[in-house]
């Protein structure tokens, strides 16, 4: 491989390739040969990057050397732009010499035949004195790093290495022996040729980075020269209240023109933009705060990284961990005039965080009873199964608090008897029998849960059983489905002393969601006087 001031996304694929080369030597499957196809895949992408990268180093030489007058800097950006363009040449040529050996097994393309190819067509092709195909190939290689060396000014390893001058390889007896071509083409199926064909061009890429950055020094390219000096303050805190001390550190902040930094919040690159009061470069931080833990005062301490590149070297980029505080928001339940919730009801309940102002659009999850997104923001109706519910309230994904709530029985109903006319009747001194041809019985809800849920608290009664006694006797004996009792047919058997005796034993209430739900009903008999 190329050396040691390879990427570690390079040093990844380079031992993969090493790893499957070993494979060739024990078995040539299918299996290895379609991970030869992946690999070759891959190194064609680290090819493209490598040299788009390259090629925009280049010109950042020649855009910066031609500002400059000294001989040294003009005499580095033509060696810059000497290398470039013997990297693209020696990669259009490598790129020829892979044509030639996908033409070779009779394929135009990399395609299924070419991968399951176990054919030594292209071996022979690279190892055979009788063909010059190899030994240029070798040449190439050779050459392109002799003359990097001579323009960038420092010495680079050659590419084509034969096995003994390869630390891994130099005493292995099966390999120790073998020249260049014959190391890296002896039974080597099509697509792994091609692979390895790859993986130098990557080398090649490699080198030409390490001699781009030498000459990026000697032409000034990569220092930076600030000619924006900005007075900038850091508050201790963004809210002072009135009687407490302003507290803040004040710096200087710098940049260049031209220069457009890479910043990053935790590995994520962040938008740059010129800042229109200051003219500097400025990253956008912008982020839902979170946290789990808060202390007694309701903070939570947290940090991010902030790194900030000016350049490709280690001693361009700048890194800080960030701290800051999380405050913990206040969550404001409204909950009409009902402090607790009412079993399986739609109590209607509105949550507000104040502090997060129009950045509050939450969601909730509820435990104990289901949660109702209402028309509103933060407006719900909640439906308690449980004697306990809590709800916790989640804004953009951070969890903001959870609330409690107690769940009360719904309160059983109160019975009204009302004669044909409309009138109450009085139930101490009863009714003439003369009068009552009829009676309607109905549920009505308790004065704080008709007012807390209204559209929870209709009740109906559906069943009722009614005696006409005289005495210990029973004269007459009516069931009724219905809330209106037809006695007509009783009255002419009323004697004053009787009492029409009254049973509830069904009723239901109509829920919030229109549907009908039995209740508890009280175990009371109703006596209404004859007289």
């Amino acid at each position: 491989m190329a050396g040691g001031k390879e990427t570690p996304r390079q040093k990844m694929i380079g031992m993969m390739y090493l790893v499957l080369t070993a494979l060739l030597a024990l078995q040539v499957s299918s299996a290895v040969l379609e991970k030869f196809a992946i690999i070759n895949v891959t190194l064609e992408e680290l090819k493209s990057e490598t040299n788009a990268k390259n090629a925009t180093v280049a010109e950042h030489i020649k855009t910066e050397g031609e500002k400059k007058t000294s001989p040294k800097v003009k005499a580095a950006v033509a060696n810059a732009t000497a290398v470039r363009e013997l990297t693209k040449t020696t990669l259009s040529t490598l790129d020829q010499l892979k044509e030639k050996m996908i033409q070779k097994t009779g394929s135009t393309k990399v395609d299924e035949a070419l991968i399951h190819n176990h054919g030594s067509d292209i071996a022979t092709m690279m190892m055979d004195i009788r063909y010059k195909t190899g030994k240029d190939f070798e040449k190439t290689l050779n050459d392109y790093v002799t003359k990097v060396s001579e323009l960038a000014g420092e010495k680079y390893d050659k590419i084509a290495k034969a096995p003994a001058e390869i630390e891994f390889f130099a005493e292995n007896p099966d390999n120790k022996a073998k020249d260049f071509l014959t190391f890296t083409f002896e039974n080597t199926p099509p697509i792994a040729a091609l692979a390895s064909v790859t993986e130098f061009q990557t080398q090649i890429l490699d080198i030409e980075s390490r001699a781009l950055a030498k000459l990026a020094t000697d032409a000034e390219a990569g220092t930076v020269k600030f000619d924006k000096i900005v007075p900038m303050v850091k508050p201790k805190a963004s809210i002072v209240a009135a009687g407490d001390k302003y507290v803040a550190d004040m710096f200087i902040t710098a940049s260049a023109e031209g220069l457009t930094p890479e910043m990053f919040r935790n590995g994520q690159k962040l938008n740059v933009s010129l800042d229109p009061n200051t003219q500097v470069m400025m990253g956008k931080v912008e982020f839902l705060a979170s946290a789990n833990n808060y202390d007694a005062q309701g903070l939570s301490k947290q940090t991010f990284e902030a790194v900030i590149k000016i350049g490709e070297s280690e001693d361009q980029t700048f890194k800080q961990t960030i701290e800051y505080f999380v405050a913990k928001p206040v969550i404001r339940v409204t909950t009409g005039a009902a402090p607790t919730l009412y079993m399986n009801c739609g109590n209607s309940v509105n949550f507000e965080v104040p502090a997060l102002g129009t950045n509050y659009n939450p969601t909730f999850q509820g435990k104990g009873g289901e949660v109702q997104k209402g028309d509103k923001v933060g407006k719900v109706t909640l439906i308690p199964k449980e004697r306990k519910m809590s709800v916790t309230v989640i804004n953009g994904g951070a969890t903001i608090g959870t609330e409690n709530f107690d769940v009360k029985n719904i309160p059983k109903p109160r019975y009204t008897f009302k004669d044909n006319g409309g009138k109450e009747i009085d139930m101490k001194n009863g009714v003439l029998g003369s009068s009552l041809t009829g009676l309607r019985v109905s549920a009505e809800a308790d004065e704080n849960f008709k007012s807390e849920v209204p559209k929870d608290a209709v009740y109906r009664i559906r069943s009722v059983e009614v005696l006409l006694a005289r005495g210990t006797a029973q004269v007459q004996r009516l069931t009724s489905n219905s809330e209106l009792l037809e006695l007509g047919a009783w009255r002419s058997q009323f004697r004053p002393g009787d009492r029409v005796v009254i049973d509830i034993k069904t009723v239901t209430r109509r829920t919030f969601l229109g549907q009908d739900e039995p209740v508890e009903v009280r175990s009371e008999v109703y006596n209404i006087p004859i007289k």
